[in-house]
């Protein structure tokens, strides 16, 4: 509403065209996705897209849901392209984990192309992927063009992150935060027994992102997102919206919804939309703690495993906020939009 108003008031004083543009912009937040999509990644990136107020300046891509990391390009333009915005880049990131661990046949959950076996009905543009440019410069170069005015959502493994931070240290600051679906909290894990997915991926490229960046930081853990599922009337009714956004989310999770419900889950769980919602209304967030948090990289049974110092033993500086809880009623809302 107030930029409506702000628009028409400029507008009564004959503003230009540029004039407005420039202010609209000014008020946005600027954002950069890197994910590895992932059915949960497509449903993040529907969210931040629907936004006005919210500009994505790029989509990074790492391997992670996808065997390799192309395929995770063409998967981020199939979403681009059925919320029409296909004006927004994206580039090709780490096809190779820092050390990592052997990838893991998680086609059960997103299927074989990671878009629930349904990516073929969405030929992509491949000619709009950025190749000329990696994913880690344009980390680099954007958050020189823009310091500490982005928030990097990262949604998959954090391989891209850490090797800007290599590439580049001072990089460590420039970011405005950086809000990341991934870790866990009590030793569950949803790939083997004491691991979340993203940081089981690239255990050390989590622990370098944690311990080294230096800009605020947001983590959504896996226990989390378990907390939060979508009951399954809802997600039939949303996903049944007569837009295009809605029949591509549909086509998309409709094996993985199957699947879960087989398993008997009581709700269908999405842990990326979590993340991106906190950035899009950050008054979503009901409970945090500010701790300081690490990755175990070296245990037999806890490797990848995010380990918090709930009781400051170890004497260090908070290094992270973990959401322990959101408001669903908002969540559900920004789901809403989104289609």
């Amino acid at each position: 509403m107030c930029m409506l108003v702000m628009l028409f008031l400029m507008a009564e004083l004959g503003s230009s065209e540029a004039q407005k543009q420039t202010s609209r912009q000014g008020q946005q937040k600027l954002v950069i996705l890197d994910v590895d999509p992932g059915i949960d990644d497509a449903i993040a990136m529907m969210m931040v897209l629907s936004q006005p107020a919210v500009r994505v300046l790029a989509v990074t891509c790492v391997r992670g849901n996808a065997r390799e990391v192309l395929l995770d390009c063409k998967n981020a333009l199939r979403v681009l392209n059925a919320a029409g915005r296909t004006d927004i880049p994206v580039y090709v990131g780490a096809s190779l984990q820092l050390m990592g661990n052997d990838v893991y046949d998680y086609t059960h959950w997103n299927g074989r192309d990671s878009m629930g076996d349904a990516a073929d009905k969405y030929p992509p543009d491949y000619r709009l992927i950025n190749q000329a440019e990696h994913a880690v410069l344009t980390l680099i170069r954007m958050s020189k063009a823009y310091p500490n005015q982005i928030t990097l959502i990262a949604l998959g493994p954090l391989t891209n992150v850490a090797l800007a931070r290599r590439m580049d240290p001072d990089i460590s600051s420039r970011f405005k935060e950086i809000i990341i679906m991934g870790g866990n909290i009590r030793g569950e894990g949803n790939i083997g027994i004491s691991a979340e997915f993203n940081f089981w991926m690239d255990p050390e490229a989590a622990q370098v992102v944690l311990r080294e960046y230096k800009c605020p930081m947001k983590v959504v853990p896996w226990e989390v997102c378990q907390e939060h599922g979508l009951e399954w009337d809802f997600f039939a009714n949303w996903t049944a919206m007569p837009t295009r956004r809605a029949r591509f989310i549909k086509a998309i999770s409709l094996n993985l919804s199957k699947w879960l419900r087989a398993q008997g889950e009581p709700t269908y769980l999405s842990c990326d939309p979590l993340a991106t919602a906190i950035v899009i209304d950050p008054g979503i967030v009901q409970n945090v703690d500010t701790v300081y948090a690490t990755v175990e990289v070296e245990g037999e049974y806890t490797r990848a495993q995010m380990v918090v110092d709930w009781w400051g033993f170890r004497r260090k500086t908070p290094n992270v906020d973990i959401i322990r809880s959101l408001n669903m009623s908002r969540y559900k809302s920004l789901l809403m939009t989104a289609m």
